[in-house]
């Protein structure tokens, strides 16, 4: 692992994201520490990151609610969260009411919250801010994502399936120059795209030894990568049992609980909410409460279940 200092960091994975009304700064300490643990010691002390993104533009006003400021209410008069339905946690910001499972994770000291996460002359495109928050490079039109220079920076010689992302397709927030991610959506048919007919030379992947044109080589890499991980995530998931029930829906977390436990290489996990379901619009008030508590459950379920039924080699990154 390349030793990498928390500046270096920043300008190599976060760097661009901006945070309130004063244009571009660098990222908060406290989420600077967070990912901080990414860091050299990664492969030794088997910490793990795992990133949930609500897509489809999240209300971050009517998630973390300013209930004790008066310009909240009066610039949404129809929308804005009275303070009496707001899960208060301290004298200016409160949860909104359907949170009741990140309530409970920032009680405990699990749970951070960082203010003002933004860009200058923000995009109303979905599209476009969405670009913008998966490279953090706002206005760049960034090649790689945020996630994939992370990799790219904390660990450029980790072995394969160092960074996975469970999802139809893969997201540009793990686009990587060093790595090539591991995408997949279900555990059980985890396999190679093709013909019917074509699967048993799908299936086997000739054994060329030396080969020195690079691009070949490449290919051919990639070809026993994928071969050897689609065995082994549906093994682990085969295999994997969870004690609790996850609700409505797990998130793809149970997926990523499955590949840490069966001792999956991966230090880096980006998952996400499906077909863009933040994008609520006309009918927000009872459909994004909603979509809330499904996350903040499941998350703290996920929690739960890695403090009191994790074993000790596997505690750390579940």
């Amino acid at each position: 692992m390349m030793k990498i200092k928390r500046r270096e960091f920043l300008e190599a994975g976060l760097y661009g994201i901006g945070i309130g009304a004063a244009g571009l700064l660098p990222v908060p300490p406290l989420f600077a520490r967070a990912a901080q643990a990414l860091g050299p010691q990664a492969s030794n002390d088997g910490r793990i990151l795992v990133v949930l993104e609500l897509s489809g533009g999240n209300d971050g006003l009517n998630t973390v609610v300013p209930y004790g400021d008066d310009a909240y209410y009066r610039l949404r008069p129809k929308i804005g969260i009275r303070p009496a339905r707001v899960r208060k946690i301290d004298e200016h910001f409160g949860f909104n009411p359907g949170m009741t499972g990140f309530e409970r994770l920032y009680k405990e000291g699990k749970l951070a919250v960082v203010h003002g996460c933004g860009y200058a002359n923000p995009s109303f495109s979905h599209f476009t801010s969405m670009a913008y928050w998966q490279t953090a490079a706002p206005n760049s039109g960034g090649e790689f994502g945020w996630v994939g220079r992370t990799a790219d920076a904390s660990a450029p010689q980790a072995p394969p399936n160092f960074l996975v992302n469970i999802d139809a397709r893969q997201s540009l927030a793990v686009r990587s120059k060093v790595h090539t991610p591991l995408v997949f959506d279900d555990p059980n048919k985890f396999a190679r795209e093709g013909f019917y007919d074509e699967r048993d030379i799908f299936a086997k992947v000739a054994d060329a030894g030396n080969v020195e044109n690079p691009s070949r080589r490449f290919l051919l890499d990639v070809a026993r990568s994928a071969k050897s991980a689609s065995a082994f995530v549906k093994q682990a998931w085969a295999s994997y049992k969870s004690p609790v029930d996850y609700g409505i829906t797990g998130l793809d977390l149970p997926k990523v609980a499955a590949l840490i436990h069966a001792g999956m290489p991966a230090h880096l996990y980006y998952v996400s909410y499906r077909n863009n379901a933040f994008d609520t619009h006309v009918f927000q008030g009872d459909l994004h409460q909603r979509l809330l508590t499904y996350t903040s459950d499941a998350v703290h379920i996920r929690c739960s279940v890695s403090i009191h039924h994790g074993s000790a080699a596997h505690r750390p990154g579940q």
